[in-house]
């Protein structure tokens, strides 16, 4: 098998761990038995190729992460012994090994346990490899269940259905934002009013009367404008973030928050906001690990701030392990899109952004000028450095967009547009809730992805073109929430097929 390993794709390694190609009686490199109870969620980002594993090991059971190589030695020529981003790892899984193979340690000194695939496959490797290709195979040709009846739909019954389901999927990003309100209008509620209760002898266990009750909130509690302001700041840093980054921009959101800067007084410096953000990121080099004089500088300026800062600030600092630069373009790298937090978050504090966004959609204009004024609104200049740099170790070869038109479109229709049918709902706005149906329905539509091609080929088949945004979330929604889960019963479509 040696010499064929290099020919052997680590894809395939993933394939043979994910579907549990192998043999009952597993062992350990070092000899201790083996069992798997959950092979884990694959993950695309870098990092450990499988999250949240669950395996058990001689009589104890462990919970994180699988890292799959061809060899023992990937692990070091990969550098993962350095990263702590590899410290949750529980099994190293090869496809061979050696008697002279190094043994695996995480960045933190733990050594891991390493299981040889070669020693357990349940078939020979050119069987197992066929089972890999027919899977792939199935996987390609599968199709929603109307597939080869969906052509006796009607273009009418395709568009009303699509409608209503473009709908349920504003409504279905609408529910995450109603939450959080809710969460910081209750936390507001109780700095403003502590629990009163009698002082001196505490009271015995059980007595009702001294159980705080559940807050019920009114319209009053969500007329706080800062409440709408940090949830819509909050869900703009998540859409920079984008899938890779997304959870450690809004963990950055919830701790330097809108009041958070504020508190350092109007009008708050590009330096101080800037050095915060990129300090409590944890994002900011050593000056002089740093080659180019302008952003050796630059960096000394903002770390300089930083330290100056630092004790006024008492939030979470975050691993810089938390970032994924890779695999991942440039231009979405965290730094560029930070730089853009930085800019967005002075227009949250000086310009009052979303009154701004209400009064757009309130205002008696088109929906394509609603929409124009909504992008214009989250456009951005950046500074000369971020003009000409993704990161801060060299100058880009091109011009820098910190925040392209593409994205506040993905921002507006995946944040703004909920947030503001949320706040029509609540204040019963109707004029609210029909501008940002409008400008929804306006959006054109972006480049199509796996879904949206799978449903024009098998459902709408060239008679209903997904020209905008809401019909292309309409057949996202459709395919997630009925196709793949059988809810055909469910389905308006379904329902005319089954007559």
């Amino acid at each position: 098998m040696n010499r064929r390993t290099h020919n052997i794709h680590e894809r395939f390694l993933r394939h043979i761990w994910s579907k549990q190609y192998l043999t009952a009686d597993l062992q350990t490199a070092d000899g201790k038995t083996l069992k798997v109870y959950d092979v884990g969620n694959l993950n695309s980002d870098g990092g450990p190729d499988f999250c949240n594993a669950k395996i058990k090991i001689d009589d104890v059971t462990y919970t994180g992460d699988v890292e799959i190589h061809r060899t023992v030695f990937e692990w070091l020529q990969h550098q993962h012994q350095e990263d702590p981003r590899y410290n949750k790892v529980i099994l190293h899984v090869v496809l061979e090994t050696t008697s002279d193979a190094p043994p695996t340690l995480v960045n933190s000194g733990r050594q891991i346990p390493i299981l040889v695939l070669g020693q357990f496959l349940s078939d020979s490797i050119q069987t197992v490899w066929q089972k890999a290709i027919l899977d792939e195979r199935v996987k390609k040709t599968e199709a929603i269940r109307c597939f080869n009846k969906s052509g006796v739909l009607t273009s009418e019954s395709l568009d009303h259905w699509l409608a209503k389901l473009a709908v349920e999927r504003l409504e279905l990003k609408l529910h995450r934002f109603d939450e959080r309100l809710k969460q910081l209008a209750r936390e507001r509620r109780m700095t403003l009013r502590e629990w009163q209760r009698p002082y001196g002898e505490l009271p015995s266990e059980g007595e009702h009367n001294e159980i705080p009750p559940f807050l019920e909130l009114t319209q009053k509690d969500f007329s706080n404008k800062e409440l709408w302001e940090q949830v819509l700041y909050e869900g703009v840093m998540e859409g920079l973030g984008y899938s890779k980054n997304r959870e450690s921009f809004l963990r950055l959101a919830e701790n330097i928050t809108l009041k958070v800067i504020a508190n350092f007084g109007m009008p708050v410096s590009d330096l101080t906001i800037e050095s915060l953000m990129f300090g409590a990121a944890n994002l900011l080099p050593k000056s002089n690990s740093i080659e180019e004089k302008e952003a050796r500088q630059y960096v000394h300026e903002l770390r300089k701030k930083w330290k100056e800062l630092r004790p006024q600030y008492h939030g979470e600092i975050l691993n810089a392990a938390d970032w994924q630069f890779f695999p991942t373009r440039p231009s979405n790298f965290p730094t560029i899109r930070l730089a853009a937090a930085c800019l967005l978050m002075k227009k949250f504090l000086a310009n009052d952004l979303f009154r701004q966004i209400i009064q757009t959609l309130k205002s008696n204009i088109s929906a394509e000028k609603g929409e124009h004024k909504l992008v214009q609104l989250f456009s951005i200049e950046t500074n000369d450095f971020w003009k000409h740099h993704y990161n801060f170790d060299k100058a880009a070869s091109n011009n820098v967009t910190a925040l392209g038109a593409s994205r506040i479109r993905e921002i507006v229709i995946n944040v703004v547009l909920p947030i503001a049918m949320l706040y029509a709902r609540i204040f019963k706005d109707k004029t609210v809730r029909e501008g940002a149906l409008g400008v929804y329905q306006s959006l054109p539509a972006s480049e199509n992805n796996s879904i949206t091609r799978l449903m024009e080929k098998q459902l709408l088949k060239g008679r209903l073109p997904l020209k905008n945004v809401s019909r292309r979330q309409a057949v996202i929604q459709l395919y997630k929430f009925y196709c793949a889960e059988g809810r055909c019963a469910d389905c308006e479509l379904g329902a005319i097929l089954a007559r």
